[in-house]
């Protein structure tokens, strides 16, 4: 399956399908990203800003794959947190869930553990 190519894109309060879409380097700030999980997608190096995760996928009874597909999602979310946390503590705490002026950004170098995507075939 080809994927749509964004390279370098910033994204700013809109709904984004990833969803058999390539993202490298992109920024998304206060998006909602919408994720189905049958389909291919890859994200490559890209930051997430103050972004809700819209997931809709099917769980597979006894499916290694759908596990898998869902863990590297809630890496990716994971990630974020900590990014986040992480720019809290530098501030000196702060409001919780705010970053630099407000802001948390996950900055997502891949799938987690590398590699290519969890969707990718």
């Amino acid at each position: 399956m080809l994927l749509t190519k964004h390279d370098n894109v910033t994204f700013t309060n809109q709904t984004v399908y990833i969803s058999g879409q390539a993202f490298i380097r992109c920024n998304f700030v206060a998006c909602t990203l919408v994720l189905r999980g049958e389909t291919v997608y890859h994200l490559e190096e890209c930051s997430f800003d103050r972004c809700n995760w819209h997931l809709d996928c099917v769980m597979l009874w006894g499916s290694a794959e759908s596990v898998r597909q869902v863990k590297a999602i809630v890496g990716l979310l994971e990630q974020g947190l900590q990014n986040l946390q992480a720019q809290e503590a530098a501030q000196g705490g702060g409001e919780p869930g705010a970053g630099p002026g407000g802001e948390g950004t996950a900055d997502v170098g891949g799938p987690p553990g590398g590699g290519r995507s969890p969707f990718a075939t």
